[in-house]
């Protein structure tokens, strides 16, 4: 997250500007064949000038930007006489760019053209994707509009009406979780949603052309920066935790009321997690695919490649966060594909505690060694640092670039142990619940969360002083145990808070945290999460350029961000998630009570999952 502190920035003043960018709408309206251009001059290292040597100084501190970079925004028209061929645009840039730089800084570049516009290029064909979302979205309004209409009006209600009726829908919206869940854990999921929005409303600021870059170098280079870069970097181990705790309950529940083995609850069980996921993530994608270009089109545009026209597929087989993961469709889908794996994963440990409940203790304790033992051994084997460290080029490349995201951040295996903790404080809870002795257990249970906090604030305090070290990431077992138990100790510190919460027998906290508004905001919590990448990234493509960074710039834009992301979550889960899913589930009875009829009572126990 990026944060404020007091500290004072070292006097760049002499230096160049990073970004200066002519007025791209300004030089749209002024010329009629207008050109503009956005390009990049890199500094040629001159150790005879004293600015080169100061300049060199500063890009050395992987913290800082890379100063020996230059972006630059150029209305050509301003700066050339007559029509604009498209083979001297590049003379044109280098020229212009090569005289300004040196007579300024009597430094030379190397010039490289990232992107240009022109007034042919700002106009395009409206393609068949396009038609396409254009016609589902119609269909989709449409629809919506007669179910709306018709549904009061209906004797009986069909089962279309029924599904996209907006009075129907808010009637689920705003209807209260099962009697078997915790609902505590659902307001949890509200306000973990909602950081993490904020979060992401304020990275791509770090990828702006801002007037003010020595104040972003300030932040990136206090002492106390990598511990709150530490607690965004595991702050995902959150959403595994939680998603390993519903998971678990929702089984052993069920283990609870059908005795009898029957591996097909698990096959249904993936069948209504892909009616609740595809549909509304597969409207995002095509959006995405189709009309998004359209959104960003302008300077900026190049900043924020979106890959959804041709990797749209590594999204649907949720196998994004291993294939092609430096081109991704969505930037951010990459935990819906790691959550998948690790739903399948989950299915197989506690297919096999439905089977033998005898080995429920052993399953356990296995999945508590793997939480410890796969990141330490991929942090050894891959040599890869123990934790995510901030690099301003990596940082820019959005962590395309940054090795230990590719391989640690993202892969499912790396992250089980936030999933496998919270699995096992629901089976935990299971034991734990209805027996006599509880308030002995939660004092225990609070002790044991108390010294967790501890623990988990030393390993992450040790973060701050973790590059001095200086030690060497090839085959490091220090870096391998202590990035093991740090991801670790998110996951259990998780696991333990929401036993202490779910054993609670009064608590304000619970009561809020189950409060039927939360309930509301935690149902919205996957369409936030799919459509947040699409609000923030169109917005923060149009913004005037160069802003400067600032907590009131922040905040304005963060207030709106969120509030859109929230508006457009919610038109997409009353248009599309609620409806197609209570359908979905209408299709899935059908055929339950159908099987059901043809082969006998055996399967009753399986239509009412």
């Amino acid at each position: 997250m990026i944060f404020f502190v007091c500290a004072t920035a070292s006097p760049f003043t002499k230096l160049p500007q990073i970004y200066q960018y002519d007025d791209f709408s300004l030089c749209r309206r002024r010329y009629t064949e207008f050109v503009y251009c956005v390009a990049t001059a890199k500094l040629l290292p001159d150790e005879t000038k004293r600015l080169w040597n100061v300049i060199s100084l500063v890009t050395s501190n992987r913290r800082n930007f890379p100063r020996d970079k230059l972006e630059r925004g150029l209305c050509l028209n301003d700066y050339h006489v007559g029509v604009i061929d498209d083979r001297r645009v590049e003379s044109i840039v280098s020229a212009h760019l090569a005289g300004q730089i040196y007579t300024k800084y009597g430094l030379h570049i190397s010039t490289e053209i990232d992107s240009c516009w022109k007034n042919t290029s700002m106009v395009q064909k409206t393609t068949f994707g396009e038609m396409v979302f254009v016609c589902i979205s119609l269909f989709l309004i449409i629809l919506t509009i007669y179910a709306t209409w018709k549904e009061p009006a209906a004797a009986t209600r069909g089962v279309l009406i029924e599904s996209f009726a907006f009075q129907q829908n808010w009637h689920r919206f705003t209807k209260a979780s099962g009697p078997d869940s915790l609902p505590f854990l659902e307001g949890l999921r509200a306000i973990g949603m909602l950081t993490i929005l904020v979060v992401h409303s304020q990275l791509p600021m770090i990828r702006m052309p801002v007037k003010n870059p020595e104040d972003f170098e300030a932040q990136t280079n206090h002492f106390v920066f990598p511990l709150f870069n530490s607690g965004n970097t595991h702050m995902i181990q959150f959403f595994f935790a939680l998603g390993g705790m519903v998971f678990g309950l929702s089984c052993l529940n069920h283990f609870e009321k059908c005795r009898t083995f029957h591996g097909a609850y698990f096959i249904e069980k993936l069948v209504r997690r892909l009616i609740r996921i595809l549909p509304a993530y597969g409207f995002v994608i095509l959006y995405h695919a189709t009309w998004y270009k359209r959104v960003k089109r302008g300077p900026l545009e190049f900043k924020f490649n979106d890959y959804c026209s041709s990797n749209w597929w590594t999204n649907v087989l949720f196998v994004n966060n291993y294939v092609r993961p430096t081109e991704p469709c969505l930037q951010y889908g990459w935990y819906l594909g790691a959550d998948m794996q690790l739903f399948l994963i989950g299915c197989m440990l506690l297919l096999f505690v439905w089977r033998f409940p005898q080995m429920t203790r052993t399953v356990a304790a296995s999945m508590a060694i793997s939480a410890l033992s796969i990141p330490a051994y991929v942090i050894y084997t891959e040599s890869t640092s123990a934790t995510m460290t901030f690099d301003m080029r990596h940082a820019l490349a959005e962590l395309r670039t940054y090795d230990h995201f590719i391989k640690y951040y993202l892969p499912s295996h790396t992250n089980v142990s936030g999933y496998f903790f919270g699995v096992i404080a629901a089976m935990l809870y299971k034991t734990l619940d209805g027996r006599d002795q509880q308030s002995r257990f939660r004092l225990i249970l609070q002790r044991t969360l108390s010294l967790c906090s501890i623990v988990l604030f030393g390993l992450n305090a040790f973060t701050m002083i973790l590059p001095s070290l200086n030690i060497n990431p090839r085959m490091s077992l220090f870096h391998a145990l202590y990035g093991s138990l740090l991801k670790a100790s998110w996951g259990w510190c998780y696991g333990v808070l929401f036993l202490v919460l779910a054993l609670k027998s009064k608590s304000l906290l619970v009561d809020v945290l189950s409060h039927s508004c939360m309930q509301c905001l935690a149902k919205l919590s996957y369409c936030v999460y799919i459509v947040q990448y699409s609000v923030i990234y169109g917005m923060y493509t149009n913004f005037p350029i160069p802003i400067k960074y600032g907590a009131f710039n922040l905040v304005i834009l963060t207030s709106a961000l969120v509030l859109l992301s929230l508006l457009t979550a919610f038109l997409l889960h009353m248009a599309v998630e609620s409806p197609v899913v209570h359908l979905g589930n209408k299709l899935l009875k059908y055929f339950a009570e159908k099987e059901t009829l043809s082969n006998g009572p055996q399967y009753k126990q399986l239509k009412n999952l």
